[in-house]
């Protein structure tokens, strides 16, 4: 137990007592002492909560098998091979570790507003090796005909889905766009994409907050 003394006898009291048992002088250092104490006791939390935090994405983002999303991306090619007039998307919407987001961004292939595309091989190797994950933040993912001005619009969706614009020869080219709870703005479409037959856009995208 920490003391000290008191100014009026010398009596030995706890250094938080509101007074000297011996004397009932007051303990001048109480006040001091509670600040101590209090500024300790938010130091402990914030540290508990600091921990809390990183352990929680340290769980979430173990490394686990995803044969399931190479084959959802195998998939998606071979349907978009099978109907090369309609407009194929397979989004995956991403999440970044903390202090994470400057090195992706350099990385990016194109800023969709919103979002942050990713090669294949930088998502994979992000997901496996703990630096990402799959989102299940609500997003909503829109496209705009850049030759008609035409919006293409869909639910509100959440983790991996496929997003299609059956018979769609006419577009030639377009951007596309996410939305989230924290950040809708109109605005943010990314650079032009030109429409490739028979192809499968894989949407691999960090969705920022």
């Amino acid at each position: 137990m920490v003391t000290t003394a008191c100014p009026n006898c010398g009596n030995s009291i706890f250094i938080l007592a509101g007074a000297c048992k011996r004397c009932g002088s007051p303990n001048r250092t109480r006040v001091a002492a509670l600040a101590v104490v209090g500024s300790l006791m938010l130091a402990l939390i914030a540290v508990g909560i600091a921990t809390i935090v990183y352990l929680r994405w340290d769980r979430i983002s173990e490394p686990t098998d995803f044969t399931w999303l190479t084959t959802a991306m195998e998939q998606c090619d071979s349907e978009a091979a099978n109907a090369p007039d309609t407009l194929h998307f397979l989004v995956i919407p991403l999440t970044s570790a903390p202090a994470e987001d400057n090195p992706w961004k350099a990385k990016s292939l194109n800023d969709i507003g919103n979002a942050i595309l990713l090669t294949q091989r930088d998502m994979l190797d992000g997901l496996n090796g703990g630096t990402l994950r799959i989102s299940t933040e609500r997003y909503e993912f829109n496209l705009r005909d850049e030759k008609t001005s035409a919006l293409y619009k869909w639910s509100p969706s959440v983790g991996v889905k496929k997003f299609l614009i059956p018979d769609a020869p006419q577009i030639t080219q377009f951007k596309i766009q996410f939305k989230t709870r924290q950040r809708a703005d109109d605005a943010a479409w990314g650079n032009v994409f030109e429409h490739r037959k028979g192809a499968c856009y894989w949407v691999n995208a960090i969705i920022e907050n």
